[in-house]
């Protein structure tokens, strides 16, 4: 059995192990317990549970997929099947993302469908290398108090990452000179961080779409005195929103 539902990827172990999630749960398997660290999966379909290793074997990825009871080799093969058809178009996508292009003339940017206009009052507008990270600034200055739109498309993940951007978004926005400490929950809406020992007063709005291979997130962090102006501004942003179709993993 262990043979006959092994596989291997040449690809990043994390990329393989996202891949095997969201390709399972697309087929309306459950994770009720997994370790990122350990490369393990716990699924659950149908009253039946299957354990999933994901390890490193030289420069490739072994995916292991045993089940708890017996199954038949026909159950076992069309479940492989769509293990491998899945993992593979994801790994295939997650090669090339796409990239932020910018319409000077309408404001607007746009990947994959997905079209957002950002505050065109604002004064700057910053690509990173990549170009799948866009920094959108109230002022050219990039240090103390400036309200601040991230802008990002990443490949898809199993679990959501819009706390994550929102500390960046946050940190930029309060022009953070220490190391940012935040409450245990970081809800949308005013927030209280720690710039090292320095209490700051701030306030963020996020946004996170799935199309198909890809997720786009928006964060928007504003010094908390500006959050009337900030709820405005992100009502308008969602409003800009245009998205393409849901696409399947």
């Amino acid at each position: 059995m262990r043979a006959l539902a092994t596989r291997t990827w040449n690809a990043p172990t994390d990329e393989v192990f996202d891949a095997t999630w969201l390709t399972l749960r697309a087929r309306g398997f459950e994770v009720p317990e997994f370790d990122r660290q350990a490369g393990t999966l716990t699924v659950t379909r149908d009253g039946r549970a299957w354990e999933i290793d994901v390890a490193a074997l030289g420069s490739e990825q072994r995916v292991q997929l045993v089940p708890s009871t017996p199954v038949n080799r026909a159950e076992l093969s069309q479940l492989l099947d769509a293990l491998d058809e899945g993992t593979a178009r994801l790994l295939a996508a997650w090669k090339e993302l796409p990239e932020w292009k910018y319409d000077g003339r309408r404001n607007l940017l746009t990947t994959s469908g997905f079209t957002v206009a950002p505050p065109r009052e604002w004064e700057w507008l910053d690509f990173d290398i990549s170009r799948r990270e866009i920094t959108v600034q109230r002022l050219r200055a990039r240090t103390g108090l400036n309200a601040t739109l991230l802008v990002e498309v990443d490949r898809t993940r199993p679990q959501t990452r819009r706390v994550e951007s929102a500390r960046r978004a946050l940190g930029l926005a309060l022009g953070a000179r220490q190391r940012l400490v935040f409450p245990d929950e970081l809800k949308e809406g005013p927030v209280r961080v720690l710039d090292g020992s320095t209490p700051q007063e701030a306030v963020w709005f996020g946004l996170e779409e799935t199309l198909g291979a890809v997720q786009v997130r928006l964060s928007l962090a504003c010094p908390r005195a500006e959050e009337d102006a900030c709820r405005a501004l992100w009502n308008a942003t969602r409003a800009s929103v245009i998205k393409p179709a849901a696409s399947p993993l």
